[in-house]
């Protein structure tokens, strides 16, 4: 029996003002390699989903397991927890400085005290994407919404997470500039074939572009799944 990379039992979430259920006993499962579009009306607790699952919030109730193996709250299984199932969020935050600035920022962590910066492989991945040689040095303030995206994204994909969890990536990008963040997206997925992503968006056209598997959202549970009609296609 084949063990999914990241999967969850009876998982619940709570609104903190008025204890009001947001996420009612889901389960999932996300094998290696999979790729996962989520959809649903606005309201329907697909970022309370992800927010919980990367316990960026603590579920109410139920139970998480990586690789099989259960996920346990306290602050050092948290911190673990989070830097392989990695939350993206829809708006791009990034530091003063430059680009490199903000890609080094993850390894002044503890948790990545013995993982060092490799400036070849971003350098490369930006050249892929098209980018200026010296975009490494470009200022922070001076990068495009869909610039300021890809780094945000770069500085995570960059320390290798399990699984991808990402929140509307693209929904505040013109349309070239989501295309450049689904390459990056792909690229990192290609050099890490067991890797798995969870994507929630609005836009059909780009569930189905981004999804072998798509789920679907509405009260807070998951009612349905189905294939893409474009499975398999990058």
């Amino acid at each position: 029996m084949i063990t999914p990379v990241f999967s969850g039992e009876g998982v619940c979430q709570r609104a903190h003002d008025d204890g009001r259920m947001l996420l009612k006993d889901i389960d999932f499962q996300l094998m290696a390699g999979a790729r996962v579009a989520i959809s649903g009306a606005s309201g329907a607790g697909k970022s309370v989903f992800l927010r919980t699952i990367s316990l960026l919030n603590l579920p109410a109730a139920g139970m998480l397991y990586r690789h099989g193996k259960p996920v346990h709250l306290s602050s050092s299984c948290i911190a673990q927890h989070r830097s392989q199932i990695a939350y993206v969020r829809q708006q791009a935050v990034l530091i003063p400085g430059t680009v490199r600035d903000n890609l080094i920022l993850p390894f002044t962590l503890y948790h990545y005290r013995h993982v060092k910066f490799q400036p070849d492989y971003v350098q490369q991945i930006f050249q892929d994407l098209g980018k200026e040689e010296d975009f490494l040095e470009r200022d922070a303030t001076d990068l495009s919404g869909g610039e300021a995206q890809l780094v945000c994204l770069l500085r995570i994909v960059q320390l290798n997470p399990s699984v991808l969890l990402l929140d509307e990536p693209t929904a505040s990008l013109d349309e070239d500039s989501a295309r450049t963040v689904q390459r990056l997206v792909n690229q990192w997925q290609q050099a890490n074939p067991e890797a798995a992503y969870m994507w929630i968006s609005h836009s059909e056209q780009q569930v189905m572009e981004v999804g072998d598997e798509i789920w679907y959202l509405d009260a807070g549970r998951i009612t349905h799944t189905r294939k893409s009609s474009q499975a398999g296609m990058q």
